[in-house]
């Protein structure tokens, strides 16, 4: 019994000590690169400019349509109510005769893309020297000069073939590509352009050798890359991303534990409200403000995760992990 009883202790703090050591993953939001009070529901205005233009407009449909920030309205309800108030896009976009009829278009903003230019580059060609190992014709042979044989990957029995280094003539191929556009988002309620931004992206295929193993993307194939890019780089600047990475949670009281159960389910807030409470009753205690800091951190508010960061590091000045916490803070403050 007693020896069942210690491999359930053994077993239980492994999987503790693991857990600790080795983090788990979170989710954390990162804020947008800009911040727009009050904006929720947006409209996607037509994109002129034909089949080109059609992708971006496309993937904004598509990425604001599967958005968990933004809420993307009915398109078709909107034009309805820009018809009845005698509006166009182009009267909004122009902020033109708008006034006390914003109220009836019911939506924060309208995202507006205007396609500048999308450009195929003709395929530069080269040939470049390269080293190749080349088979001389002849077989590996053993100190008694018989062939020396190997088993090949079909299972055969094949002469071992002898290879030297050469100097040889390689030909490739690269394709490049651009595309530009102006992104514009307008406040309605505030009849405003609240973010203007003009957004390009390239496309190279790489060096290409062997076309039948490696073929290059069609320009319709390079096209819808290039599209999808440029909205994934406009989004990130208005759009709160949800990224995952591995963090470590201290564990310790009853209290710290029970914030550690609701971060694990990303709910930061409670977990923030469990934490507070564990340093109104234990204030000198570390692990609870590198947890503060966590949860400040997946909010979004780094300001104060650095602080906390920085009070379990001073609280606890040989832990290595408050202090790469403390860094990689600063780092976050950089990049924004």
């Amino acid at each position: 019994m007693w020896r069942k009883l210690f491999r359930v202790i053994f077993l239980l703090f492994f999987v503790v000590f693991f857990f600790c050591s080795s983090g788990i993953k979170l989710q954390f939001q990162k804020p947008a690169e800009r911040k727009f009070v009050g904006i929720k529901s947006l409209v996607i205005a037509p994109a002129p400019g034909g089949k080109d233009a059609a992708l971006v407009y496309e993937y904004l449909n598509k990425s604001l349509g599967g958005s968990d920030y933004f809420i993307l309205s009915d398109r078709n309800k909107f034009n309805a109510a820009l018809e009845q108030n005698q509006l166009t896009y182009e009267n909004i976009r122009q902020l033109d005769s708008l006034g006390q009829n914003a109220k009836f278009l019911e939506v924060d903003a309208i995202v507006f893309s205007d396609l500048k230019s999308i450009e195929i580059m003709p395929d530069e060609q080269g040939v470049e020297p390269v080293e190749k190992s080349v088979w001389t014709g002849e077989y590996e042979r053993d100190e008694n000069g018989q062939v020396i044989e190997e088993i090949s990957e079909n299972g055969e029995k094949t002469r071992k073939k002898k290879f030297k280094i050469e100097t040889v003539d390689q030909n490739f191929r690269i394709r490049n590509a651009t595309i530009r556009v102006d992104f514009q988002l307008i406040d309605i309620k505030k009849y405003s352009a609240i973010f203007s931004q003009q957004l390009s992206e390239n496309y190279s295929s790489g060096k290409i050798i062997k076309e039948e193993l490696q073929p290059i993307p069609t320009d319709d194939e390079i096209k819808r890359i290039l599209a999808q890019r440029i909205v994934s780089n406009y989004l990130k600047k208005i759009e709160p991303q949800r990224i995952t990475v591995k963090r470590s949670i201290e564990q310790g009281t009853a209290l710290i534990d029970s914030g550690a159960v609701f971060a694990k389910a990303a709910q930061w807030n409670m977990a923030q409200q469990v934490w507070n409470e564990a340093e109104r009753i234990s204030p000198t205690d570390a692990k609870i403000y590198y947890n503060l800091g966590l949860a400040a951190e997946a909010l979004g508010d780094y300001k104060s995760a650095e602080i906390y960061y920085m009070k379990a590091s001073v609280l606890n000045p040989e832990k290595k992990l408050y202090q790469k916490s403390v860094q990689n803070i600063k780092q976050v403050w950089q990049e924004k």
